[in-house]
């Protein structure tokens, strides 16, 4: 009765993030059209935010790959099945989408 629930409920987390990560981007082009500009970054954060993106991106390559693996070998441990690890692979996928569509679409959140 509760066999892929894990796999569920990640694919849909994964599929929020992506589109959290679209409205990011809708909000951000609305922005630009008015002709807001996005707050500017302290100096400090600016060599983060271009090389902490791709980072956690192969970070999340690697864990899946990692995942992937691991769930080939010991067959998913007798206890997750190959839409778990799809939903698992969704969920990283996801949160990659939303974390360059954070650094790459900068919006005001608050009216200040």
């Amino acid at each position: 009765m509760f066999r892929h629930w894990a796999g569920a409920i990640m694919a849909s987390a994964g599929l929020g993030l992506v589109w959290l990560a679209a409205l990011r981007r809708r909000f951000a082009k609305e922005a630009a059209a008015r002709g807001e500009a996005p707050p500017p970054l302290h100096p400090s954060l600016v060599p983060l935010a271009d090389i902490g993106p791709p980072i956690i991106v192969f970070g999340l390559f690697v864990a899946g790959g990692q995942a992937a693996l691991a769930f080939l070998l010991t067959g998913g441990g007798g206890v997750f099945s190959m839409f778990d690890l799809a939903g698992f692979l969704a969920l990283l996928f996801g949160y990659g989408v939303w974390v360059k569509a954070k650094v790459a679409h900068r919006v005001r959140t608050y009216r200040g």
